[in-house]
């Protein structure tokens, strides 16, 4: 069983909401920050899915270089988030080419924010291409060194989720198969996710 699932930013901020439930969305994942800084889109989104009673996840999209600036940018979305706890949970978007420069420990990164969600009671994951995911670079996502619960929604655009075939025994949460999907005449993200929704 498989749903259906967008993500949106400040791109999507005049996106239909009656026109995303007539696609049969059944879930909603938001870019609430940059690095340290708000995505001010992100509040109406927010008040779309829960007026709704559609599921809703948040992402920061990081430029972090060290564990500690991963750190602040998680509780950047905690604070942002307040008493708000998102059904689909908090994602560390990593893919900038600064999270991986040449001596940054991206997985430490990755790690980090993931347990200062953790510790403030939300569950956290990764958001990142399957291309940026090997076991033998320092400066790439290296799974097999991550919890086994950790989370992952991946973006891979080949057809296939090569992540899911590289590494079997980790958690895929979600897959994003394409970027060029239209709800009405707004460009989105489209995504199976596989776990349950409510």
């Amino acid at each position: 069983m498989t749903n259906k699932v967008i993500d949106v930013s400040y791109y999507q901020r005049n996106i239909d909401y009656d026109a995303v439930e007539a696609a049969g969305v059944q879930g909603i994942i938001i870019k609430i920050s940059e690095g340290c800084s708000e995505e001010y889109t992100w509040v109406r989104h927010a008040e779309e899915c829960k007026a709704r009673g559609t599921p809703w996840g948040v992402y920061c999209f990081s430029h972090a270089q060290t564990p500690e600036r991963a750190r602040e940018e998680a509780q950047t979305v905690l604070e942002l988030l307040g008493d708000d706890v998102p059904p689909m949970g908090i994602w560390y978007d990593c893919e900038s080419d600064e999270c991986f420069a040449e001596g940054v420990d991206t997985t430490a990164l990755c790690s980090a924010f993931i347990v200062a969600c953790n510790e403030a009671g939300h569950r956290a994951g990764i958001y990142t291409s399957t291309l940026k995911c090997t076991d033998y670079m320092t400066n790439s996502i290296r799974p097999n060194l991550l919890a086994d619960y950790v989370p992952y929604w991946i973006a891979d655009y080949r057809g296939y989720n090569g992540f899911a075939q590289d590494y079997p025994d980790k958690h895929v949460a979600g897959w994003q198969y394409s970027d060029s999907e239209y709800i009405g005449d707004t460009n989105v993200d489209m995504n199976e996710w596989y776990e349950e929704l409510n």
